[in-house]
C-alpha cells in the first residue's frame, strides 16, 4: 500500500471515531433519543438538626462558692456539689444571643461526674426566664449515677417547646444536689439544637419545603393590598390589618408542587401586634379543589391567649393535613384572617411543609436508669412511672373567691343520708361552708357566718374535724384559750357541744403533704403532694406507687400544675364512695415566696386564679383495678 492509501485509512478511521463520539454524547444528553424515557427523581428537602451554638465550661476560671481543687477531669478545678452546695455552675444564655433562636429545638449537655459511694439522686435542670425573671419552663432529668471510681460521662437532651422561644427569654443550665450529697461535675459542654433545612435538589430545583415570610415583597401572595411600610418585627414592611381588615395576603401551592408525596404536616409561625385589646387573629390553613370547594380547613386564633397590645407576641400552629382527600390539582394556602377586625399588624410568617427529619443520635426513649440497673419492665415504685389522669368536673361559681391561703375543712357535717362531704372554707373576709349539687352540676352555700364578731372564725385559731359517734364535729382552738370547743352543725348553724383538750397539729411547712380517700377504690388510698421540685403527685395504694397524676378538661392552659401557689382540697364532694380533689390556685407577687403563705397575690391574665373540681374517670379506675 502506498503512502496515499495509508494516509487516506487514518484520516478516514479518525472522522469514524469523531462521529461516534459526537452520536454518543447527544445520546446520553438527550433523553428523547433513548428507547426508555428515563423518570426524573426529585429529590425533597429535608429537616435537619445542626448546632446554633456550642459552650464549653471547664471551671478553670471559675470563682464561686462551688468551685473546688479537690478533684477535677482536666486542669485544677471542678464543680463540688455537696450538703452545703446545693445548686452547681449555671450556663445561662440569653435567647436573642442564640443564632436563629427561632429554630432552637433541643439543647444537649454532656458532662463528667466523679460520684461517692452514696446516690445523690440528683438532677440536671432546664429553667427558662422571662424578662421580668419570672420562670415559665422548668425540666429536670437525672443524673445517672455511676459506683466507678473514675470520671463517667453523661448526655442528656432537652426539648425546648416553641412557645418559648421569646428573644427576652433566659436559658438557664444546672445540676441540682437535692438531697445534698457530694459529687463533682466538670468539663460541661452545651450544644443549642435547631432545625434547618438541606436542599439535595438539582441547581434547576427551586422548591423548597420551608418558607419564611417577611413582607418585604408583595411576589407570590395574593391579596397583597395590606403589605406596606409600617411598624415590623423584622425589615420595614409588614401585613397592616387596621380599620376592620378582615383578610391578609394569602400564599398558594398546587400540591402537585410537593411531587408524589403531599406534606402529611403544615406547621406556621406568625408574630402579632395587636394595636388594641382583645385581637382575635387567626392563622389559617386551607386546600381547595379544583371546584372551588373547600375540602380542608383549620385555624389556631388568638382569641383565648394574652397576646399583649403594642407588642409583639409569636403563635405557633401545627395541622395534619388529611392526605387521602386531596387530589394533584387541589390547591394548599397559607393565609391572615382578622376575625375580630381589630387593628393589628402581623409579620415574619413561617411555614414548614411536612414531618422533621428523625435526628440521629436522638435520645433513648428507654428510661437511662434502667439501663443502668438492668431492668427494662415495670418494677413496683421505680420510674417510669404511668399517667393517671383526673378529669375537670363542673363547679358553678360560688367558690371563685377562693385562694391558698384559706382553710379548709371537709366532712359530712348535716350528717344527710347521700353521705357527701360539705366543704368549709374559713378566710379572713369570708367564712361560708358548701355542698356540692349533683343535679345542678355546682356548689350550693348551706351557711355563712354574717355576725361581725370574728374572733372565732380568726384564721389564727387551730381549726381540726373530728369524728364523734359517726358524725364529724369542727374542733376550734381560738389564740391564747386552753381548751379548744366542739361544734356540730344542724343544717342552719353551728352549735357548741362541748369543750376539749387538743394538740395543735403538726406544722404545715413540710413541702410533702399527703391526703387519703378512695380515689379509684373502696380501699385507702394516699395522694402524695411533693413541693420540693415543681409539681409533683402521685396516686399510692399499700406503700405501691399507682401512678402520677396529672389533669385533663381545664380550660385553655390553666392545668393546676402551671401555678406557683396552689392548695389540694380532697373529700366526697360528688359521691358517698369516690373521693374527688378540689384544687385552689393562683400565682404570688412575693419576691420571697416559699410556696406555703403568699402576701401578695399576682392575677395574671395569661393564667387567672382559679378554683378546680377533678375526679378520676370510672374507665381509668377500671383499668387501674384490672392491672393490679
Amino acid at each position: 500500500m502506498n503512502i496515499q492509501k495509508k494516509r487516506f485509512v487514518v484520516y478516514f478511521l479518525i472522522i469514524i471515531f469523531a462521529f461516534s463520539l459526537a452520536f454518543l454524547f447527544l445520546r446520553k444528553n438527550n433523553p428523547a433519543t433513548n428507547d426508555v424515557a428515563s423518570k426524573t427523581i426529585v429529590k425533597q428537602d429535608s429537616i435537619v438538626s445542626i448546632t446554633l451554638l456550642s459552650e464549653f465550661f471547664n471551671l478553670e476560671n471559675n470563682n464561686e462558692s462551688f468551685a473546688s481543687t479537690e478533684k477535677a477531669l482536666s486542669g485544677k478545678q471542678s464543680c463540688k456539689l455537696s450538703s452545703d452546695i446545693e445548686f452547681g455552675i449555671s450556663a445561662n444564655k440569653l435567647l436573642r444571643d442564640i443564632p436563629t433562636y427561632n429554630n432552637l429545638r433541643n439543647i444537649s449537655l454532656k458532662f463528667n461526674a466523679l460520684f461517692g459511694k452514696e446516690n445523690p439522686d440528683a438532677l440536671y435542670v432546664l429553667s427558662i426566664d422571662d424578662a421580668k425573671g419570672k420562670n415559665i419552663f422548668w425540666d429536670g432529668k437525672p443524673i445517672v449515677f455511676s459506683k466507678t471510681t473514675n470520671w463517667s460521662e453523661s448526655t442528656l437532651v432537652f426539648a425546648v417547646p416553641s412557645e418559648f422561644l421569646n428573644a427576652d427569654n433566659t436559658i438557664t443550665l444546672y445540676p441540682w444536689n437535692r438531697n445534698k450529697k457530694m459529687f463533682y461535675v466538670d468539663d460541661i459542654f452545651v450544644e443549642y439544637i435547631g432545625a434547618s433545612i438541606y436542599s439535595d435538589r438539582p441547581a434547576n430545583q427551586s422548591e423548597k419545603s420551608n418558607l419564611f415570610l417577611d413582607f418585604e415583597t408583595e411576589a407570590g401572595f395574593s391579596n397583597a393590598d395590606n403589605i406596606k411600610e409600617t411598624s415590623a418585627h423584622s425589615g420595614k414592611r409588614a401585613c397592616d390589618l387596621s380599620g376592620g381588615k378582615e383578610y391578609g395576603p394569602t400564599l398558594n401551592k398546587k400540591l402537585l408542587e410537593f411531587g408524589s408525596a403531599y406534606p402529611k404536616i403544615i406547621s406556621m409561625s406568625m408574630w402579632v401586634y395587636p394595636l388594641t385589646d382583645n385581637s382575635n387573629a387567626v392563622l389559617v390553613a386551607s386546600v381547595i379543589n379544583s371546584k372551588n370547594e373547600t375540602v380542608f380547613w383549620e385555624g389556631k386564633s388568638t382569641e383565648n391567649e394574652f397576646f399583649q397590645k403594642n407588642k409583639w407576641t409569636k403563635i405557633s400552629a401545627l395541622f395534619k393535613l388529611p392526605i387521602e382527600k386531596f387530589n394533584p390539582e387541589d390547591v394548599l394556602g397559607v393565609s391572615v384572617w382578622n376575625k375580630g377586625k381589630t387593628d393589628l399588624i402581623v409579620d415574619d410568617i413561617e411555614i414548614v411543609y411536612g414531618e422533621s427529619a428523625p435526628r440521629r443520635g436522638e435520645e433513648s426513649k428507654v428510661d437511662p436508669i434502667s439501663i443502668y440497673e438492668k431492668r427494662f419492665g415495670p418494677e413496683t415504685n421505680k420510674p417510669p412511672f404511668k399517667t393517671i389522669w383526673m378529669e375537670k368536673q363542673e363547679t358553678g361559681k360560688e367558690l371563685i373567691a377562693f385562694r391558698p391561703n384559706d382553710i379548709f375543712l371537709v366532712g359530712n357535717f348535716d350528717a344527710d343520708a347521700d353521705g357527701t362531704d360539705e366543704l368549709l372554707c374559713v378566710g379572713k373576709n369570708k367564712q361560708a361552708m358548701f355542698v356540692y349539687n349533683t343535679s345542678k352540676k355546682v356548689f350550693q352555700k348551706v351557711w355563712e357566718n354574717i355576725s361581725t364578731n370574728h374572733q372565732l372564725w380568726n384564721t389564727d385559731n387551730i381549726f381540726m374535724v373530728t369524728i364523734s359517734n359517726g358524725k364529724p364535729s369542727l374542733v376550734i382552738q381560738q389564740k391564747n384559750k386552753p381548751l379548744a370547743a366542739r361544734y356540730s352543725f344542724d343544717g342552719k348553724n353551728w352549735h357548741k357541744i362541748g369543750d376539749q383538750q387538743i394538740v395543735a397539729p403538726p406544722s404545715t411547712s413540710v413541702p410533702i403533704n399527703l391526703f387519703s380517700g378512695h380515689f379509684t377504690s373502696n380501699k385507702n388510698q394516699i395522694l402524695k403532694f411533693d413541693r420540693t421540685w415543681r409539681f409533683d403527685l402521685k396516686l399510692m395504694e399499700d406503700n405501691s406507687i399507682l401512678g402520677n397524676i396529672d389533669f385533663k378538661g381545664y380550660p385553655n392552659d390553666f392545668n393546676p400544675k402551671y401555678y406557683e401557689f396552689i392548695k389540694l382540697v380532697p373529700g366526697n364532694f360528688l359521691s358517698k364512695d369516690q373521693t374527688s380533689l378540689l384544687v385552689v390556685m393562683c400565682n404570688c407577687a412575693d419576691a420571697d415566696f416559699s410556696g406555703e403563705n403568699c402576701k401578695q397575690i399576682e392575677d395574671l391574665p395569661f393564667l387567672p386564679n382559679s378554683v378546680q373540681l377533678y375526679k378520676i374517670s370510672p374507665q381509668i379506675t377500671q383499668i387501674i383495678t384490672d392491672k393490679k
